[in-house]
């Protein structure tokens, strides 16, 4: 039996409605069942505790730290609810943006000291993707202002050597100069992010290369630890007008160096300080007055070297060149070999660094360099004109 919809007394219905319908749908506050698609990072602050909220599936997609933190339960868990992770020692809103980035895949860094931060906390957290990011993004906007801030920072991230070529296997050459062309420019780029620090690490000793003098002359070089100064002054490529710039910087930083461990800065403590790097610049291509002058403010050498380099410089005999030690003439051919006109090519990680971005004469010297690593030293028209001359006799007496 059909009962009827209006319930009154006429009709025989029972009792009426005692209040206004129950809401099906649920509430816009706080459903329960809808906490579950997002997890809160906990920041903790020096002063105050901030919360950042993010989507939860981004997050465990990520293949990161914060997505091994909430898969392991460690105090996110995988659960729903109002759980939170704890995060210590961050920047909040660095780590809002690490986390809207892992949401969105878009970040914009403001500076550069910005994309370093957020490299620190990609690296933190393991985001490799993010860790590449901001490498390129460095490599585009690396300028002689900030290099050596850049370059300071590769020393905290993995390895602190340039990349190494790697030594390439016998194969038949083809006479065809496409072949090579497509052959060089095949040649496999940097893959993991190690290799990228690796690779901007070279790309900063390139620029600090191209512009020594502006680089040497700032106050940031005389921060310098010693193993990050004798990378840079160990390099042959240094473009120098004159070795009086590399013989100032150390005397600059020798003497920081002496204030920094509170000992007196007489000659002795400042030549031991620098150690090797004593031998670093190319003496005797300087002007005799040159020379001298630099004796005056500091004596990087001891008395019998100076009067070597001093004799070299006045002109050596042969007869007294002859009497050096074997030593002493390695020494005086270090202090005489030039620098080279050009650096190097940068590694391509970006815009800046592509090769059609620098003078013909460098992509040449890059050039001839490749090709000798590739097919040895280039022999000279008399020495092929004599191997041609040895392989006919040999085949006349044959």
């Amino acid at each position: 039996m059909v009962q009827p919809f209006n319930t009154n007394d006429a009709n025989g219905g029972g009792r009426p409605m005692a209040g206004p319908p129950l809401p099906t749908a649920p509430p816009m506050d706080a459903p329960a069942g809808n906490d579950s698609q997002y997890v809160d990072f906990l920041v903790l602050g020096n002063k105050e505790n901030y919360l950042v909220r993010a989507e939860r599936k981004p997050i465990l997609d990520s293949n990161t730290g914060l997505a091994q933190m909430l898969s392991g339960g460690g105090g996110g868990g995988g659960g729903g609810g109002d759980s939170k992770c704890v995060v210590r020692d961050v920047n909040r809103d660095n780590f809002e943006c690490f986390v809207r980035y892992l949401e969105t895949k878009f970040i914009k860094f403001a500076s550069p000291s910005h994309t370093l931060e957020m490299l620190e906390l990609a690296t933190r957290f393991q985001c490799r993707q993010l860790e590449i990011h901001c490498v390129k993004e460095l490599d585009l906007n690396l300028d002689v202002s900030h290099v050596l801030e850049v370059y300071r920072a590769l020393w905290f991230y993995n390895s602190v050597a340039p990349p190494k070529v790697p030594p390439k296997e016998p194969k038949r050459r083809s006479r065809c100069p496409r072949a090579h062309k497509s052959s060089s420019q095949g040649s496999g780029g940097p893959l993991t992010p190690e290799e990228y620090f690796a690779a901007l690490l070279t790309n900063c000793l390139q620029l600090i290369d191209m512009h020594a003098e502006q680089v040497f002359t700032q106050e940031a070089m005389l921060a310098l630890r010693f193993p990050e100064l004798e990378m840079i002054v160990r390099r042959d490529a240094l473009q120098l007008s004159s070795e009086t710039v590399l013989l100032d910087l150390l005397a600059r930083w020798s003497l920081e160096d002496c204030k920094r461990k509170h000992i007196d800065p007489t000659a002795e403590n400042r030549r031991r300080a620098l150690g090797a790097l004593c031998y670093t610049p190319r003496y005797l291509t300087m002007a005799r007055r040159e020379f001298d002058a630099a004796r005056e403010r500091i004596e990087l050498l001891d008395p019998a070297e100076s009067q070597l380099v001093g004799d070299a410089l006045g002109g050596l005999s042969r007869a007294a060149n002859a009497n050096l030690t074997p030593e002493q003439q390695k020494l005086v051919a270090r202090f005489r070999a030039p620098r080279p006109d050009c650096p190097l090519l940068p590694v391509p990680l970006s815009a800046r660094s592509h090769p059609r971005n620098y003078p013909k004469r460098m992509r040449k010297a890059a050039a001839e360099a490749e090709r000798e690593l590739r097919d040895g030293p280039k022999k000279s028209c008399c020495n092929r004109f004599l191997l041609n001359c040895c392989s006919v006799f040999a085949c006349i007496f044959d």
